[in-house]
């Protein structure tokens, strides 16, 4: 029966979505490591190694002198005291959404409305919630794993079962600074 609840839940959702996403088209334009001054990366923060993936990534970023921002989705009902946001990272959970996923949480609409330059989105299972924040977000050029949602992204990389988002974000970085902006 739960499983029949959240179909439904989802269904509405995208119908949701959908309409706003046709009411307010985000502006899309191709991006490299070159041309991007700005980035958000949605992870999930489920797992504490993930957390470290992004530090590294943002690191990269600001050595390509990129601005990043990270929002990281605790698949959980309620976050726990361990996940603090700052000016650089923010964090998200189920409790954070209604029951039909609009976003409940100030500093993820913040998040979402931001027109950054590139969007990575390092999930290797994609949550309806990561799915849906993917959809709405501003992003210009948005980069993530193939196979989770090919409308969502405008760049994905193609990776075995076993690899996990430090391939991910690897790949995409080295296939970034390969793309020709001309």
């Amino acid at each position: 029966m739960s499983n029949f609840i959240s179909k439904i839940r989802e269904r509405i959702a995208l119908y949701k979505l959908d309409k706003q996403l046709k009411k307010e088209p985000r502006n899309k334009r191709l991006h490299n490591l070159k041309t991007a001054s700005t980035a958000g990366i949605i992870y999930d923060a489920t797992e504490e190694a993930n957390h470290q993936i992004v530090k590294e990534l943002i690191k990269e970023l600001n050595e390509e002198n990129i601005t990043s921002e990270a929002l990281g989705f605790i698949d959980k009902k309620k976050r726990d005291d361990n996940y603090i946001g700052d000016n650089t990272y923010s964090f998200a959970c189920r409790g954070d959404f209604s029951f039909f996923y609009a976003i409940k949480q100030e500093s993820i609409q913040t998040f979402i409305d931001k027109p950054f330059n590139l969007l990575f989105v390092l999930v290797n299972e994609q949550p309806f919630a990561v799915d849906y924040l993917g959809q709405l977000s501003k992003a210009e050029f948005k980069a993530g794993k193939a196979g989770l949602d090919n409308d969502l992204y405008d760049f994905m990389i193609e990776l075995k079962a076993d690899k996990g988002i430090s391939e991910l974000k690897k790949q995409i970085i080295h296939y970034l600074k390969l793309l020709n902006n001309n």
